[in-house]
Parts: structure tokens; C-alpha cells; sequence
């Protein structure tokens, strides 16, 4: 049996976690970063200041998160009715950020994809949903008309 030499006698981890707070002070000093940031992986910074398991922390608050649209816009690709709901706080911004998002794409969706993806959409309604979906429809037409 072999014998090991240890430099620490209790033998512990000696890496001491910092806590939340500690880790936050930091995150304060630079609100633009990232979590890669911080992890020495981003573009603003390449010297690591914390840990994966550190920016994983579900307490600390980042001051951004990402590439995020500015609300501007958002505003440009939602509905009239989206933007409405989001001003009466009836939907939260991560819901009306969604909601543009995917309307954006649908406008950008080639004609011939969209009139596919509808066909097969319609085909698996049922006659309740059929009937709703003709009145939607009509409310629309009615609408386009008076403008």
C-alpha cells in the first residue's frame, strides 16, 4: 500500500466558495457583461472572475442577458391587439418579446410555405374549431374592409 505525502494534513478542498453576495458585488462592478463574461469566455473579458458553477447560481442577477431586441423593435413586428395587451400589462415583455418574434418570422415565411402550413393546419381542425376559425375569419374581413 502506498503512502501519500499530503501538503494540507485535514485534507480538504481548499477552494472557499464565496457567497451571494460576494458574487454579486462583482457582477454590480461590470452591469454590461455577460455570464460568459464573467467565465473569461465573452468578448468583453477574457480573465475569468467566477466560476461556471458560480454564474449558475439562480439568486444572482445579471445586468444583461444577451443579445435583446430593443422594445422599438418589437413594436415594429406585434400586432396591434399584442401591443395593446402589453400596454394594459395583461401579457408580461417576455410574452410580447415571444409573440413578436414569431409574427416576425411569419411575415418573413415565404407565401408558398405559409399557404402549406395552413393547409395542414386546417385539415386536422375539428368542427368546433372549423366554426371559430370562420368567424375569426369574417371579424378579420369586416375589419380590412373598413379600413
Amino acid at each position: 500500500m502506498t503512502k501519500y505525502d499530503y501538503k494540507d494534513p485535514l485534507q480538504k478542498n481548499q477552494h472557499i466558495m464565496r457567497s451571494d453576495k460576494d458574487l454579486q458585488k462583482i457582477i454590480n462592478q461590470h452591469p454590461t457583461w455577460t455570464k460568459k463574461d464573467f467565465r473569461g469566455e465573452g468578448k468583453n473579458n477574457k480573465k475569468r472572475l467566477l466560476t461556471r458553477k458560480e454564474t449558475e447560481r439562480p439568486s444572482l442577477k445579471f445586468g444583461h442577458h444577451g443579445n435583446k431586441i430593443h422594445i422599438r423593435e418589437v413594436y415594429k413586428h406585434s400586432t396591434s391587439e399584442s401591443i395593446e395587451r402589453f400596454e394594459q400589462g395583461e401579457i408580461t415583455e417576455q410574452n410580447f418579446r415571444n409573440n413578436s418574434k414569431s409574427k416576425k418570422k411569419r411575415d418573413e415565411m415565404p407565401l408558398y410555405i405559409k399557404k402549406s402550413n395552413n393547409r395542414e393546419r386546417n385539415e386536422n381542425l375539428s368542427d368546433e374549431q372549423l366554426t371559430e376559425k370562420r368567424r375569426r375569419d369574417r371579424e378579420y374581413y369586416e375589419k380590412i374592409k373598413k379600413k
